[in-house]
C-alpha cells in the first residue's frame, strides 16, 4: 500500500511540473484528472463495501492431528463496479504445524458472483488452537485507501491423537479364577473361557454348577474360568521427553499416545481387564482400570490429551506401580527412549517378577529390537 501510495505521489508531483511548465489546457486537465481519480477510487471501494457480504464456516471443533482441514469462506459480491482487493486477517497454524500464528491471505474476487476460498490447516502436535478469521480489509483498485471490517469468526479446534490401526498382536495374559463368590456373599459373574472343572466349595453358587457331569459322578462339580485382573495386565505409556529437541520430543509423545490407546482398545475388545499407567503433568502415576470398551473410552478421553511430564523419568513410575501384582500378567511398555536403555531400565525394575513384558518403542530413526518381545518403529514411519 506504501508503493501505490509513493507512485500516485509521483505522479501527481509529475502533473503538477508538466501543468506549470506549459500552462495549457491538456497539462491543466491532466491534472485535474490525477487529482480526481483517488476520489473515484475511494467512492467505489465504499459501494463495494455496501454490495458485498463475507460468510465464514469454521472447521469441526475436534480433528485428529496431521489431519488436513480447511476454514471456509463465501465471498458474496452484487456489485458491477470494478472491485478492489481484499486481505483476510486469519488464525492458522505455523509452517511446523505445532502453534496457531496469524496469518493473512489476499483475494481477488468477483464482481457479481460468489468466490469461495479455503485456508488450508494442519496441526502436527496434539493440543488446543484457535482458529479463524479475525477481520477483512478492503482496498480500492489503487490500493491507496482501505477499509478494516471486522468478522470475528474465531473458535478452537482441539487437535487430538490419531487412531491407529496395530500391525502387531496383543495377546492377554490369562489368570485362572478359582471361584465366583467374594466377601458379602456377593457373585462376581465370569465372562471368560472355561478352564477347568472342581469340586463344588461353600463359596460357589449354582450357576458354575456342570449338571450333565455332576449326575455322571454323583456328587456336585462346578466349572472353572479364565477371568483377566486388572491388576495383572497393565500398560504403561512412558509420556516423558527423551531427546533435546522439544518439538521432536512432542512428535514422539503423540505417538506413544496413539499406540497406548490402541493396545487398551485391542484388550478392551478380547474382554481382557487391564490398567492403562502414565505419569501426569507434574510426574505423579495416573493408572485408570479398563475391563470393557465403555471403561476404554472413559479412560481415553482422560488420557487422549496428556502432556509431556515438567520432570521424571519411567523407572520413578515403574516405583510408584505395584509391580508385584504383574506375576503371571503382562505389561505391555509404549516409549520413546533408547531401545536398549529402555530394556535394562524396565528389566531391572521387574527383577524377580515372572510377567511377559512387549515393548513398543517409537524412536527418531531405527534401533536394535533386543528379543523377540520388542518392536521399534521409526517416527517417519508412523507419520508418513
Amino acid at each position: 500500500m506504501l508503493r501505490s501510495r509513493l507512485i500516485y505521489l509521483g505522479l501527481l508531483i509529475g502533473a503538477f511540473i508538466f501543468s506549470q511548465a506549459l500552462f495549457d489546457s491538456i497539462s491543466l486537465f491532466t491534472l485535474a484528472l490525477v487529482l480526481v481519480i483517488p476520489f473515484f477510487s475511494l467512492l467505489c471501494l465504499l459501494i463495494s463495501m455496501l454490495l458485498i457480504r463475507i460468510e465464514a464456516e469454521l472447521p469441526p471443533e475436534r480433528v485428529e492431528r496431521l489431519a488436513p482441514f480447511s476454514i471456509k469462506m463465501k465471498i458474496i459480491s452484487r456489485t458491477p463496479i470494478m472491485l478492489p482487493m481484499i486481505k483476510i486477517k486469519h488464525f492458522t497454524n505455523a509452517p511446523e504445524g505445532d502453534r496457531a500464528v496469524s496469518g493473512v491471505s489476499v483475494v481477488q474476487y468477483a464482481a457479481v458472483g460468489t468466490t469461495t476460498l479455503e485456508i488450508p490447516l494442519k496441526f502436527q502436535v496434539r493440543g488446543l488452537y484457535k482458529v479463524g478469521v479475525e477481520s477483512v480489509v478492503f482496498y480500492d483498485f489503487l490500493r491507496l485507501f482501505s477499509i478494516r471490517r471486522k468478522v470475528g469468526k474465531e473458535g478452537v479446534v482441539v487437535v487430538g491423537p490419531r487412531n491407529l490401526a496395530l500391525n502387531f498382536a496383543v495377546e492377554p495374559a490369562r489368570q485362572e479364577q478359582e471361584n465366583t463368590a467374594t466377601a458379602g456373599g456377593q457373585e462376581t459373574r465370569n465372562s471368560g473361557d472355561i478352564s477347568g472343572i472342581r469340586e463344588f466349595n461353600e463359596y460357589d453358587t449354582l450357576r458354575q454348577v456342570h449338571w450333565k457331569l455332576s449326575a455322571r459322578l454323583s456328587k456336585m462339580i462346578v466349572k472353572t474360568y479364565w477371568e483377566n485382573s486388572c491388576d495383572n495386565i497393565m500398560v504403561l505409556a512412558d509420556l516423558f521427553p527423551h531427546e533435546e529437541d522439544r518439538r521432536q520430543n512432542r512428535h514422539l509423545t503423540d505417538c506413544v499416545v496413539e499406540i497406548a490407546r490402541q493396545v487398551t482398545a485391542a484388550l478392551a475388545e478380547q474382554g481382557a481387564r487391564s490398567t492403562l499407567a502414565y505419569a501426569g503433568p507434574a510426574g505423579a502415576l495416573q493408572t485408570h482400570s479398563i475391563g470393557n470398551p465403555a471403561e476404554q473410552m472413559l479412560a481415553d478421553e482422560q488420557f487422549a490429551m496428556s502432556p509431556m511430564p515438567a520432570g521424571g523419568r519411567i523407572y520413578e513410575t515403574l516405583r510408584e506401580m505395584d509391580v508385584g501384582a504383574l506375576q503371571g500378567g503382562a505389561l505391555y511398555v509404549v516409549s520413546s527412549m533408547d531401545s536398549k536403555t529402555l530394556w535394562e531400565t524396565v528389566s531391572e525394575e521387574l527383577e524377580g517378577i515372572n510377567c511377559k513384558v512387549q515393548y513398543l518403542v517409537v524412536r527418531p530413526q531405527i534401533q536394535q529390537e533386543y528379543g523377540s518381545d520388542m518392536k521399534v518403529i521409526t517416527l517417519s514411519e508412523l507419520e508418513r
